[in-house]
């Protein structure tokens, strides 16, 4: 009787019976279903507990501990880990943070008391953040661009994953919203 399931280490018949075969297939399968039901369980609290954090309100955004905690942690060439790396500064600065893709940065500041700024004779601030769209598909030079972009501002210069020369890391106009912490 067949047993389905994935096999992690292939084995030769002549070395070990087919029954051991039968049980180490069964096994991986097991495990790998298991630590599948386990992950999804860790990822549904943790969103539960992030929800809870924003619905509550019971945190305050720090800027300075934010940018300094990205500016230490920042490469000199981009990773295309700007989306993970503001969001570990964030939530350094003491807001919750969960792991999104750069560009849906817009859709969550607002929840977690970031107000949209406007563009027009803006001047930044330390702590202020950018999150643009994606440009469109003519103008990618990395498929990561898909993703968009999204950095903060530590009082001299953007910073996201790496050392930033300006605000646009693009070599187009591409959409972008800027957003402040309500104190």
């Amino acid at each position: 009787m067949p047993v389905q399931g994935r096999l992690v280490q292939r084995r030769n018949f002549n070395t070990i019976g087919h029954d051991a075969c039968l049980c180490l297939q069964f096994m991986t399968h097991h495990n790998y279903y298991n630590m599948r039901k386990l992950r999804i369980k860790i990822f549904i609290i943790a969103i539960i507990i992030g929800i809870y954090a924003i619905w509550c309100r019971t945190y305050s955004f720090d800027a300075d501990m934010a940018t300094s905690h990205l500016t230490q942690h920042a490469c000199n060439r981009s990773k295309h880990c700007c989306a993970w790396y503001s969001m570990r500064a964030l939530h350094a600065g003491g807001c919750p943070a969960i792991i999104l893709p750069a560009q849906w940065y817009r859709y969550y500041m607002p929840l977690v008391q970031f107000e949209e700024i406007p563009k027009q004779d803006y001047i930044p601030q330390e702590g202020d953040v950018v999150v643009f769209e994606r440009p469109s598909w003519k103008n990618w030079n990395k498929i990561s661009q898909w993703w968009g972009h999204i950095a903060m501002y530590n009082g001299k210069q953007w910073i996201s994953d790496y050392k930033q020369k300006n605000m646009n890391p693009y070599k187009s106009d591409v959409p972008y919203r800027l957003y402040r912490y309500r104190k």
